[in-house]
């Protein structure tokens, strides 16, 4: 126990902190309908990773995030302009998934003239949680605390916008301005965690415990507990398979979260196959009526 806890430790708290972050996120990602646009724009700061390699930067050093988070920013101002009342007949998925391929096919030309180019695709495909730092730990908390206030303080104008776009406009508000906002703060936690969990598990931790909590939660505050919560576990189950099995961290985790999630459709599926216990309702419908007594 005392191992994992001293070889783990800094992973897993790291892993919660994305949690948190990116629970909160998934909401409106879900909502606008926008599913891959974490996919995305994880993929743009790989390519900016990539490119800050090219020219002869490292994973995890200042230099290297600056230019994938500069590159994530134009990345998040090209996806903001594909929602507009000329592009509504096209889905904005068409286009975040133009922006994912080429991005993609961009980084995989880039690595290909950096020594040891497939070893940093696959560290960009699934990260290197397992090797993180105290040091990177509280740098990343500190930044999504501040992140998370942005959030909090604009999440009325940003909840409209999710959920009712039709009624921000006919409100007056400005969609660009606010999907840029939006997919600006979105930018800088995808910069931030690509390098430390890889594109797959920041997509996975996005949209799954999100996608879970909306199957069997209306309320968003409960679906937000919910969330926090089978993140919270699917990541400490992953990395404890993580450890003892010997396999790389970040793809242990995303696997743990597709099983929970498979498991969670399971039951949901048994739980309506139980036939429904009768209300209180019912069992007074079904009661006799008592005898009315005769009038003499």
């Amino acid at each position: 126990m005392d191992g994992f806890v001293e070889m783990m430790g800094a992973p897993v708290v790291m892993a919660l902190i994305l949690v948190a972050m990116h629970s909160h996120l998934g909401y409106h990602v879900v909502k606008r309908g926008v599913i891959f646009v974490d996919i995305a724009l994880a993929q743009i700061a790989a390519f900016g990773v990539a490119l800050a390699l090219l020219l002869g930067g490292a994973i995890g050093t200042n230099s290297t995030w600056l230019v994938a988070l500069v590159s994530t920013l134009v990345g998040a101002g090209l996806i903001s302009l594909t929602r507009s009342r000329a592009a509504e007949k096209i889905p904005q998925e068409a286009y975040i998934g133009i922006i994912y391929a080429v991005s993609s096919a961009a980084m995989i030309l880039v690595l290909t003239q950096v020594p040891h180019g497939g070893e940093e695709i696959r560290h960009l495909l699934v990260g290197a949680l397992l090797w993180v730092s105290w040091s990177v730990v509280l740098k990343t908390a500190v930044l999504y605390g501040v992140l998370g206030l942005l959030l909090y303080l604009k999440r009325g104008p940003l909840l409209m916008v999710s959920t009712d776009p039709q009624g921000a406009r006919a409100a007056g508000m400005s969609l660009g301005r606010w999907d840029f906002f939006f997919y600006l703060i979105l930018g800088f936690v995808v910069t931030s965690s690509v390098q430390i969990a890889g594109v797959l598990l920041v997509f996975c931790l996005l949209v799954v415990p999100t996608v879970m909590g909306m199957r069997i939660l209306a309320d968003p505050t409960r679906q937000f507990a919910y969330t926090l919560v089978i993140g919270m576990v699917a990541v400490v189950v992953g990395a404890g398979a993580s450890y003892g099995l010997d396999l790389p961290t970040g793809a242990a985790i995303v696997c743990t979260f597709g099983l929970f999630l498979a498991l969670q459709v399971v039951v949901e599926a048994v739980v309506r196959r139980l036939p429904a216990s009768p209300t209180t309702a019912d069992k007074n419908r079904n009661r006799p009526a008592p005898a009315r007594k005769a009038r003499g």
